[in-house]
């Protein structure tokens, strides 16, 4: 059977493969269009129509809210979840990987810039001659050093105010007084500033909570032991039946980070705000929450994406979890 216009071909590899399976879904569920779909979930068309086009891996968010606007409970995101991983590794261990990887992890509309000139390995990608590459960065180079001295020569010139002895001010007359101008050339490299080693991470994904469940952050289960809450003493954080807040359990551990805080170890490791929980109106997309788990290690939960019912009671919440390796000094 001829495969669909402007369907991805699945044979062509892992990222083509994933986008037709989110087509056929579409219609499984009855081939909604994607401003109906968008709607469901609460974003744009576009970015759903993008994520089955097979160009580059949506980020796990928007596949979520795919599945979710084609009508795909927790089981069929669990799924997809494994999916979207498996893919992003098989494109990470291609020879383009990087560039498909970078795609995956930060996003799908326009989150990225390509830089100026191709690094050699992508070239080599795609087809290039290496050498050649690394000829032109030399000659790059070397164009450089000569806009430097000449930057320097015309400091000193400008410096010393091109004037002769008789008040010439021409640059011959200035050289015929004084001497050409001595021109000093550092050889010492420019400080470059070094970025900060990353924190080493014990576990990083998506985490899917509902009313009335708890889940356990030190756990390696795919779904964080979820279980009904309170659940025994290792369960962490808990999504209230009663009221829908997100609270820390047994020890009152977890903490709401201030506006403007970017969600690193340090943040929550010297947060002294310890033992609040975050009520329902305040739980939207962008919220930072740090949790000191039950083995004593520092977690943070960024809320990405929230579900609400018929009232706009928040009913499902997506976290991008994070548990670092180092424990926390109480």
């Amino acid at each position: 059977m001829a495969r669909a216009r402007n369907r991805p071909d699945p044979d062509a590899g892992p990222l083509e493969r994933f986008a037709y399976d989110l087509q056929v879904l579409r219609e499984k569920s009855g081939a909604l269009d994607y401003r109906s779909m968008a709607r469901r979930v609460g974003c744009a068309p576009s970015t759903l129509s993008t994520a089955a086009a097979g160009k580059r891996l949506p980020t796990l968010e928007t596949t979520l809210a795919f599945v979710r606007a084609c009508g795909g409970g927790l089981e069929a995101q669990a799924e997809w979840t494994r999916r979207w991983e498996q893919v992003r590794t098989e494109l990470n261990r291609q020879p383009s990987g990087e560039m498909a990887g970078l795609s995956a992890d930060r996003g799908m509309a326009g989150d990225h810039t390509l830089p100026d000139k191709p690094t050699a390995q992508e070239n080599i990608a795609s087809g290039g001659v290496a050498s050649g590459l690394i000829k032109s960065e030399r000659r790059y180079s070397r164009r450089m050093g000569v806009l430097i001295v000449c930057a320097a020569a015309a400091s000193v010139v400008t410096a010393t105010g091109l004037v002769g002895a008789n008040g010439d001010h021409s640059p011959r007359a200035h050289i015929a007084s004084h001497g050409s101008p001595r021109i000093t050339v550092s050889s010492a490299s420019p400080t470059t500033a070094t970025a900060p080693t990353p924190e080493p991470e014990r576990r990083h994904g998506p985490l899917i909570m509902i009313p009335g469940r708890a889940v356990d952050l030190d756990s390696l289960a795919p779904d964080w032991a979820e279980q009904a809450a309170p659940g025994p003493t290792s369960t962490d954080v808990e999504f209230d039946f009663s009221d829908h807040a997100l609270t820390g359990l047994r020890n009152a551990d977890m903490a709401v980070l201030p506006p403007g805080s970017t969600g690193t170890f340090s943040e929550c490791a010297l947060e002294q705000n310890y033992g609040v929980a975050l009520a329902a109106h305040d739980i939207r997309p962008g919220r930072l929450l740090c949790d000191i788990t039950s083995d004593n290690r520092v977690a943070l939960l960024r809320v990405t994406d929230v579900q609400h019912d018929a009232v706009g009671t928040p009913d499902q919440v997506t976290f991008d979890a994070v548990v670092w390796v180092r424990p926390h000094k109480n």
